[in-house]
């Protein structure tokens, strides 16, 4: 048989099976909308001869879809044979009774899903095409639905007729979906409102309210009928107050509800309602007593809620009374992410549930901005960012301040629990054996413990938000400006909003920036990944200073200049005509821009000509960075220099062995680290004819007594795009690449550094944006550690710069007395200012950034 598609298959597989089963359908059907079916001996046979038919014909489908299985492995078992053992040699269960009956609608039911299923997988395959729908796999439903139909009408066991009565239910509702059948839903309302009136009250009424409900929103779906909606808010306002747990999702429904029902009749009552129905169910208390918490659930919904609401009401005809109740609901929302990355959540778990949170903070920062002030819209945009790193912090809290007793078994089980956190994490438990299954449980007591324990300290007077979201006031984020001022970008879809905080005294000054918009950025972005990526494949350019010039991210060093693109930053976004120090503190898409080299490079302005620029990822972050810095400046110094210059693999770096040299001319010998067996002052670094080589754990070691590391080497950042599974944790084995491994954010995150204050990352991507609200980058991981100052890229590096701006940088700070944090930022400010008198373009030394203070 030449069959060059499915359908062509499902078509030869039977010559008379359309007469017989259309027959069937064509006497049934006309009746299947009442509540019996005139079961008589015509339509009996008819009944059976149509199974059969059928059942053969769907036989012959599956041992085609065996022979293409093969072709479409990835789907391998999904595509079951096994519910049909006998399928050669089929006897069908008795027709004489209602069991029989029913287990025929229930195989007939199986074949259509099984076929359905396959179509949909095929459609778009270049092995299988023009796959029309096929008349056997609808065919196989309206005869279930028969066969369903005479077994419930034969049922009187009270119990199997419940059952029955649902699967029937399933098959009307499995039809309404077919094009001419919409009017099915009319029926299964009916059959869903039969089962509620039946239904015992309390508790045990949840599952009969919300399937009559859904079959209540399906069938407005189809008919647009109001009523539909109407009747399902007055049923759902009575459940929602319930507290039973059963009843949780009436909330959710009726949010539903109330937006369908404001999107097509609109006015400012059914907006009311449908706010208050949003902010009901954010806020309901049965949510935080359930050990599997919905938060991800419950703020996907929010979201996808209030986007209903916008689509009806543009945000810039919504009346001050609905803007401010709406920014009621972002404060709920930004409480969410941190219940779904909980203190204490397995790190598998907790960053890729972030992934849903991407833009929560941008969000409530502009709604803010219209219908508050800018000072709570700081706030709010504080609060919605890094997540991430704000509760893997809270691990390693100080608890002196809580009763004693209380304190010691905290201080027990908190580093137990970080140590297991990340054990489970890193470790390929397929080598294990089973004992995966015993440390996971050893991890959810300790999890269950510390929990137990903050609970116990939120009882305490003025400790009752203890290990909850954080509620950052201005005030205290004002601090970040006692050096200088801060400025932050945040882009809307036609302009951009500029908050700047001169001082911790000065409130927060709005400019609205036009021009300068999401698409502009991600056009620039996507631009200056062009260039990046047609001079990583282009000729090595010799035009330059010299022709060793590699990429410390194993690729071709950028040549392109990008210089149109950041004047067009600077023309629409010029701050300041001084030279302080300003902070940068950037969001969403300008994360990932040089804000720092924007100018006029048709003449000669430029940003670094009026301003020294620094970034942090957030307020509090830099404030932090602050916190006990004088005692650490006024110790002294402990250098760890750690470099590889021919990583397995990877092109080597030759200017790496320069650079090494150049700083350990600058740095006292006796503030060396021993890294290696050389004895003190040693370095190891893979030089070749020194015979030595670094390794990971050796840093890992030596990193908690230095203040200042600097890391020459390649480096990766690794995001979701990298994972088969898209996990966002793909973000932690981003790392920097040595010997015999790479020394990762996860290595990272194990360690305490107490003397941190400077790092200097002299490898590519180190400070790489893989995410707009969460900075799951090398340099977050470097500050998590306790640095306090770092020096990074924001893409690939030219192996050729790094002894220049290494050489300046440490040449300034260890000139003599004090240590000044100011002498950084500058020294690279020099280095770069170096770079463009020679006329290098900005790829070259835009990519250098400093963050912290």
């Amino acid at each position: 048989m030449d069959c060059t598609s499915l359908s062509g298959f499902m078509l030869a597989c039977g010559t008379h099976y359309n007469d017989l089963a259309i027959r069937c359908i064509e006497e049934s059907l006309s009746r299947s909308s009442s509540s019996n079916i005139d079961y008589t001996p015509a339509l009996e046979k008819a009944m059976d001869d149509s199974y059969y038919v059928v059942y053969k014909g769907a036989i012959h489908i599956f041992h085609r879809l065996a022979r293409l299985h093969e072709l479409f492995s990835p789907y391998g078992s999904d595509l079951v044979l096994g519910d049909f053992p006998d399928r050669d040699n089929h006897v069908a269960p008795s027709i004489d009774t209602d069991k029989g009956l029913f287990e025929r609608s229930q195989t007939l039911a199986t074949i259509y899903g099984h076929i359905s299923r396959a179509q949909g997988i095929f459609r778009t395959s270049e092995e299988v095409k023009a796959i029309e729908p096929p008349e056997l796999c609808e065919c196989s439903l309206h005869l279930a639905l028969v066969f369903s139909q005479v077994a419930l009408q034969k049922t009187e066991n009270s119990d199997d007729r419940s059952r029955r009565l649902d699967g029937q239910i399933q098959l009307l509702g499995q039809r309404a979906k077919l094009p001419g059948f919409e009017k099915d839903l009319n029926q299964v309302v009916s059959m869903y409102r039969e089962i509620l009136t039946q239904s015992p009250e309390g508790p045990q009424a949840s599952q009969p309210v919300e399937r009559y409900v859904e079959s209540l929103l399906s069938r407005f779906e189809f008919f647009h009928d109001t009523a539909d909606l109407e009747e399902t808010i007055s049923l759902l306002q009575k459940y929602t107050s319930n507290p039973a747990d059963e009843f949780r999702d009436c909330r959710a429904m009726l949010c539903d509800a109330r937006c369908k029902l404001f999107s097509s009749c609109g006015g400012t009552d059914n907006l009311t309602f449908t706010i208050s129905a949003i902010q009901d169910m954010l806020l309901a208390p049965v949510w935080d007593d359930e050990w599997h918490n919905f938060d991800d659930e419950r703020l996907e919904k929010g979201r996808s809620f209030l986007a209903a609401i916008f689509r009806g009401q543009p945000v810039a005809d919504m009346d001050q009374q609905h803007g401010i109740a709406i920014l009621g609901v972002y404060r709920e929302m930004l409480r969410l992410p941190y219940r779904i990355m909980n203190v204490g959540t397995d790190l598998h778990l907790g960053l890729p549930r972030l992934a849903q949170t991407q833009g929560l903070a941008s969000e409530a920062f502009e709604y803010a901005l219209l219908f508050s002030s800018p000072e709570e819209a700081v706030e709010m945009l504080e609060k919605g960012r890094d997540v991430f790193w704000t509760q893997s912090l809270r691990l390693r809290s100080s608890f002196d301040d809580l009763p004693p007793d209380l304190a010691e078994r905290l201080n027990i089980v908190t580093p137990k629990l970080e140590s297991y956190i990340h054990m489970m994490y890193d470790t390929n438990w397929e080598e294990e054996g089973g004992r995966y299954e015993e440390e996971l449980d050893v991890l959810r007591s300790t999890q269950k413990e510390f929990q137990s324990l903050a609970k116990e300290a939120r009882q305490l007077e003025g400790h009752e938000r203890f290990m909850t979201d954080p509620d950052p006031h201005f005030s205290s984020l004002a601090m970040a400006a006692q050096k200088g001022p801060v400025v932050i970008l945040a882009a809307r879809e036609t302009s951009t909003d500029a908050i700047i905080i001169r001082s911790p005294t000065s409130g927060a000054e709005r400019l609205v920036l036009g021009g300068i918009s999401i698409k502009r950025l991600n056009d620039i972005f996507i631009q200056m990944k062009d260039f990046n990526t047609k001079s990583r494949e282009s000729p090595v350019d010799t035009s330059y200073d010299s022709a060793d010039e590699i990429s410390r991210a194993d690729r071709p060093s950028v040549r392109a200049g990008g210089d149109q693109l950041l004047n067009i930053l600077w023309q629409e976004k010029a701050v300041g005509r001084d030279r302080p120090r300003l902070w940068w503190c950037a969001t969403g898409h300008y994360t990932s821009v040089p804000l720092h080299a924007a100018g006029d490079y048709s003449g000669s302005d430029c940003c670094s000509d009026y301003v020294v620029s620094s970034y942090t990822r957030s307020l509090q972050a830099l404030s932090n960075a602050r916190q006990n810095l004088e005692s650490i400046l006024a110790s002294d110094p402990k250098v760890l220099l750690v470099a590889e210059t021919n990583a397995p693999n990877l092109t080597p770096l030759p200017n790496v062995a320069k650079e090494i040299a150049a700083v350990q001319s600058i740095i006292p010998p006796p503030a060396l680290i021993s890294l290696g067996p050389d004895g003190p002052g040693s370095i190891s670094v893979g030089f070749g004819e020194a015979g030595h080589s670094t390794r990971v754990q050796d840093v890992v070691e030596a990193l908690p007594q230095a203040s200042i590391v600097h890391l020459a080497c390649h480096g990766i950042q690794r995001d979701a795009s990298d994972s088969t599974t898209g996990y966002a944790s793909e973000a932690l084995k981003s790392g920097f690449c040595l010997r015999d491994g790479n020394l990762t954010i996860l290595n990272l995150l194990r360690l305490g550094v107490p003397q941190a204050f400077f790092a200097f990352l002299s490898a590519c991507e180190s400070v790489k944006e893989a995410h707009l609200d969460e900075s799951v980058h090398l340099t977050a991981a470097l500050m998590f550690c306790g640095f306090r100052s770092v020096v990074a890229t924001m893409w690939t590096t030219d192996d050729l710069d790094g002894p220049e701006v290494a050489d300046a940088i440490y040449t300034e700070f260890f000139k003599g007395g004090i240590f000044n944090p100011d002498d950084i930022p500058y020294a690279l400010d020099a280095a770069v200012q170096s770079m463009r008198s020679r006329g290098l373009p900005p790829s070259r030394w835009a990519t250098y950034i400093h963050t912290g203070v």
